[in-house]
């Protein structure tokens, strides 16, 4: 797109189209997101906390979430960043629970207060 003008009033009145084109541009020049996690529903009723297992084995564990201890509040936080999800700590809890008796986390502290690492 070309703009012509032989005025400053015809100059000022082109901006508005200036402003198009440098906000096109800008659009296509920005960095994409990147996608956003989705968990495919196969049932009905699934529990908060299988939707929490699913979450941390398919995106936490595989990116070196775990890599430093994270409390149960960490990690539903984390859930919540990747999948907008917004799930019960407790069903967070169980999700953890159930990966460390999978052994595929370890735990640290005592109970009430656990830290959970990759193993």
């Amino acid at each position: 797109m070309t703009v012509h003008a032989g005025s400053v009033d015809e100059a000022v009145a082109s901006l508005g189209d200036l402003k198009r084109v440098i906000e096109a541009a800008e659009a296509e020049l920005r960095p994409k997101a990147p996608a956003a996690v989705t968990i495919s529903v196969k049932r009905r009723g699934r529990s908060e906390a299988v939707l929490a297992q699913e979450i941390i084995e398919a995106y936490l564990l595989p990116s070196g979430y775990f890599s430093a201890p994270r409390s149960t509040a960490e990690v539903r936080d984390e859930i919540q960043r990747v999948s907008s999800l917004r799930l019960q700590s407790r069903k967070v809890s169980q999700a953890l629970g159930n990966l460390y008796r999978k052994g595929l986390l370890r735990r640290t502290g005592t109970r009430g207060d656990y830290r959970y690492v990759a193993v």
